[in-house]
């Protein structure tokens, strides 16, 4: 396995590439690096880098089939490709999947991707199979929900089946917010089937895993720490839950789910909560985890999680390369709304050993938004240690550091008073 046409490949996949002998023609859309990278200059020096790094490349609109399609045709034919393999967003992953098939360059069946990566899909598999048994029921569109909760027990959870991200996911616990919630869902262009689901309690984890020729390995369970209701936007996240038995029931249950979808190579992530009643699976993706999630697990453990995907797709297993901390967390900045006036700490942040990275995307006379989905978040810092509650002490710490003073805004005719926050 030497060459690959991949679709949508950040810069640690091509990066990690060079050190397994690889060649990646990779496919990206301006678009798509806009919404992520920022639109203009951040998204152009991104796919100029991208295109340096990478043995081939290529850009293209990954919302017109056809023209994807002539894209990894093309691809294919001009680098003489042994896989074509789409790493990035689920929403575009399908159709690259199906070529993949087609050709006879697949790493996985198209089906697997199809149900790993669509919300109902997934639930119906499961429920088939009376594994992670959910009530659910699904709807073509968010209006229709309405008409679902006549005998239904509120609270439920309502979620777009084809949005990533915990984008539009929402604790209903009352009709009157159906309106709310589709304005959010047309916020994001969305307009397509949505679920209703039973509300699940219990802490919640994923479980990161790399599957190599139908064999899947759990690599670890991540402890997901969530924001109020009604939107649960994750605050953070820790890598890895200590070993035990729930998370070992946590990687069984995953390793069944990957067996029942058809699933052969590469990475996944998969949402549990760990109910009163055991572990029922949220959501699952083919690809790897956000949110920073394989940098949590590198610093943790050492396995670089990039090059472990493309170890798989020459059919190895997942080795780390590096020796590891213990543990490592990611904590999102929580930031009240309004204008900032004044901004510190930063540089003393940035000087300690165990910060591995610190994001603070405002400056001084910008406007902090509410967070309602991963993109509104605050900034966030990535720290490690040698366990799971050094982490915590020293997040702690970087948050007694940050002094962010923040205006809020003020009704016409008031004064503003500053406030100064510690994040």
């Amino acid at each position: 396995m030497k060459n690959v046409v991949m679709i949508m490949p950040y810069h640690r996949y091509l990066t990690a590439a060079k050190s397994e002998g690889m060649r990646i023609h990779a496919i990206w859309d301006r678009a798509v690096a806009e919404s992520i990278f920022g639109a203009g200059a951040p998204a152009d020096a991104y796919l100029a880098e991208a295109a340096e790094l990478a043995d081939g490349f290529a850009l293209t609109d990954f919302n017109d089939e056809a023209a994807l399609s002539a894209a990894i045709r093309t691809a294919v034919a001009d680098f003489d490709a042994d896989v074509v393999y789409h790493v990035g967003q689920e929403e575009s992953m399908l159709g690259p999947s199906r070529l993949a098939e087609e050709l006879g360059l697949a790493a996985n069946p198209a089906s697997s991707i199809a149900v790993l990566n669509d919300k109902f899909a997934l639930r119906e598999m499961l429920a088939k199979h009376d594994v992670s048994p959910v009530r659910f029921a699904h709807a073509t569109h968010w209006r229709d929900v309405a008409e679902l909760l006549g005998d239904v027990e509120l609270p439920v959870v309502v979620k777009p089946t084809d949005l990533s991200g915990s984008r539009g996911v929402l604790l209903l616990d009352d009709p009157a917010q159906l309106d709310e919630w589709g304005a959010l869902l047309t916020s994001y262009d969305y307009d397509g089937p949505v679920l209703v689901e039973e509300f699940l309690t219990g802490p919640e984890f994923s479980v990161e895993t790399v599957s190599v020729r139908g064999r899947h390995h759990v690599i670890g369970v991540t402890r997901k720490l969530l924001g109020a209701p009604p939107l649960f936007v994750e605050t953070g996240h820790v890598h890895p839950e200590p070993e035990g038995d729930s998370t070992a029931q946590l990687g069984a249950l995953t390793v069944t789910m990957l067996e029942l979808s058809g699933y052969q190579t590469g990475p996944a992530h998969t949402e549990i909560r760990m109910t009163p009643a055991g572990p029922r699976i949220i959501e699952s993706q083919a690809r790897l985890a956000g949110d920073k999630i394989p940098q949590l697990v590198h610093l943790a453990t050492g396995l670089d999680m990039e090059r472990a995907v493309l170890a798989a797709l020459a059919g190895r297993p997942p080795t780390p390369s590096d020796p590891g901390a213990g543990a490592a967390r990611i904590g999102y900045f929580q930031l009240p709304t309004g204008v900032i006036e004044a901004i510190g700490g930063l540089t003393e942040i940035r000087a300690l050993p165990y910060v591995s990275e610190l994001s603070m995307p405002f400056a001084v006379g910008d406007t902090i938004p509410e967070t309602v989905d991963w993109r509104t978040r605050h900034g966030f810092v990535v720290v490690s240690g040698t366990s799971v509650a050094q982490t915590a002490a020293r997040l702690a710490e970087v948050e007694d550091l940050l002094d962010v003073r923040v205006s809020p805004a003020a009704e016409p005719g008031e004064s503003s008073d500053i406030a100064e926050v510690v994040a």
